[in-house]
């Protein structure tokens, strides 16, 4: 076994970072650079994930074995996780400084001691609060944004301004800090059972909830709504974007389905909780939208959709779900205006 959870960050890390450096290519030839730069923030990407995984699961097993929960470390060894945290480590830096210079080099290596803050004692970020959520949130979500940035400026594809910068950076924090404090809220009783303090047991479920719903959310759709404004993007993409905000709305008015997010056992829908456009929808929308001028991006998209056709089945599900229950309640006010 050299790969540890896979399914855990390869459905959630390595779309995200497809979408971002995707958003960064559009409209430019598909050359070696940018070929190079997809698929290059990728494998960092996934090197430096089952690098934090692998950490986090090693220093995890005794809290994993008082909650019940499943352990790789525990079932593969400690000597096995440290040869993949030290064969995963070092590639993720070395591909950095290849393909990111100085700055992917250093941006890198600042993500690597992230997880080592968040698991390993007695720092253990993690028991800390607020410094362990922000942990969390840049090493799952800036760094990839960041990253994203780095390599394109880097392989002289396109030169970034700081209001995109900024615009991105803040989307990817909102994104990420959402994302931990919705996992926190998801593991509220295995967290006690455990004995882990969390910003949930702190503050209160129901204002944590209302800090994601209320605060997190409006900022990460209006930042992302931003860098899409701010890229290269075609209308075409642009339109797409929009449609997935009005069918997000259409999903929460009409309560389609339960979705699982703060609690376990699901929830009436939430607007963009699920992520939909980040992981399915955004990268193969904008493949196609880049292959407007040069049609080998094509070929990326026909990639992504193989190698992420679980999670577009289960989001093409969740369109027919909205669409049937749209047509019963059409067809019920029809028949409701004729009675």
């Amino acid at each position: 076994m050299i790969l540890v959870r896979p399914r855990a960050w390869w459905f959630n890390k390595v779309p995200l970072s497809v979408l971002l450096v995707l958003l960064q290519v559009d409209g430019k030839p598909l050359m070696y650079s940018a070929l190079a730069a997809v698929l290059g923030v990728v494998a960092i990407v996934c090197c430096v994930a089952n690098y934090g995984y692998a950490v986090n699961e090693l220093f995890d097993i005794d809290e994993d074995r008082r909650g019940g929960r499943a352990n790789v470390a525990a079932t593969a060894g400690r000597p096995r996780m440290w040869s993949i945290i030290v064969a995963s480590g070092p590639g993720a830096l070395l591909l950095a400084v290849l393909l990111g210079g100085f700055a992917g080099g250093a941006l890198t290596a600042v993500e690597l001691v992230l997880p080592l803050a968040y698991s390993i004692p007695p720092l253990r970020v993690k028991e800390r609060g607020w410094l362990g959520v922000s942990a969390d949130a840049a090493a799952a979500h800036v760094y990839p944004a960041m990253l994203a940035l780095i390599v394109v400026q880097h392989l002289s594809i396109r030169s970034y301004a700081p209001p995109l910068v900024l615009t991105v950076a803040i989307w990817s924090l909102a994104t990420g800090l959402r994302g931990i404090l919705s996992h926190q809220l998801q593991s509220e009783e295995h967290d006690r059972a455990t004995q882990l303090s969390t910003v949930v047991h702190r503050y209160g479920r129901e204002t944590v909830e209302r800090l994601v719903v209320f605060g997190l959310l409006p900022i990460e759709v209006l930042a992302f709504s931003a860098a899409i404004l701010q890229s290269h993007a075609t209308a075409l993409f642009k339109t797409v974007w929009l449609v997935f905000v009005l069918y997000e709305f259409l999903k929460f008015t009409l309560n389609a389905f339960p979705v699982i997010v703060f609690k376990r056992e699901g929830q009436p829908y939430l607007p963009f909780v699920d992520e939909g456009f980040y992981k399915a929808w955004g990268p193969p929308a904008l493949a196609l939208d880049a292959a407007l001028a040069d049609p080998l991006y094509l070929i990326l998209a026909a990639v992504y959709v193989l190698a992420f056709r679980t999670r577009l089945i289960m989001e093409w599900a969740q369109i027919r779900a909205t669409a049937a229950v749209a047509s019963r309640r059409i067809a019920n006010l029809v028949v409701g205006s004729r009675g």
